[in-house]
């Protein structure tokens, strides 16, 4: 995806300083701030940061469904193109008391059931900072498979068992993606992933 949108021709330099619309949703400015969520606000006391990382990882664990619109950034973090996608994406925990895991993650043209992408990665929470770092396997255009690493920043995140949305930032400062994510399945750990199988439900958003 990072190389596509980056081949786009930018003709309007959007003035964007990371105050995103939030993929149009007006609700993207309400903070989610109740004591089973997660944003910059929460932060674990040092006693209780394995239980604070533990629940969060087992809250992000699932599958997800919503809007995500794909950013290209200048070397001054102006956005200079964008593109909309309908995503699906499944995190899996390693086991149910892992902060990390693997995952797939799908992207459809909007309000189509077209699949532009379907990519494999790892996640894994960092513990000093409560980021989330997902790093994705992609087939290069030389036809290897290449890593990329992509990270939701704690602060810039609103998680809870329902709703997660964010920022997702590229290693490289060249793509940020800022994304609604609504949860429609709950699955906690490798093992209970393991037992359905081969996933087979398509995604249509409307």
């Amino acid at each position: 995806m990072r190389k596509n949108i980056l081949l786009a021709a930018a003709t309007v330099m959007l003035a964007l300083p990371l105050s995103f619309s939030s993929c149009d949703n007006p609700d993207y400015d309400f903070i989610w701030g109740d004591n089973n969520g997660w944003d910059g606000h929460h932060r674990p006391g040092e006693n209780e940061d394995d239980d604070f990382y533990v629940s969060m990882a087992q809250t992000i664990a699932g599958q997800w469904r919503g809007s995500m619109r794909a950013y290209a950034l200048d070397e001054n973090n102006i956005a200079i193109d964008s593109i909309d996608y309908d995503t699906d994406i499944e995190f899996i925990q390693y086991n149910s008391q892992s902060i990390a895991g693997t995952g797939t993650q799908w992207d459809y043209t909007p309000h189509t059931d077209h699949l532009e992408y379907m990519r494999d990665f790892t996640w894994s929470i960092d513990t000093k900072t409560g980021d989330i770092n997902l790093i994705y396997k992609e087939l290069g255009f030389d036809n290897q498979y290449h890593t990329y690493t992509m990270t939701i920043p704690y602060d810039q995140l609103n998680l809870d068992d329902h709703t997660f949305t964010g920022y997702l930032w590229s290693e490289d400062g060249t793509e940020v993606d800022d994304f609604w994510w609504n949860r429609y399945s709950k699955s906690n750990t490798r093992s209970a992933a393991d037992k359905k199988g081969t996933v087979k439900w398509k995604v249509v958003m409307r």
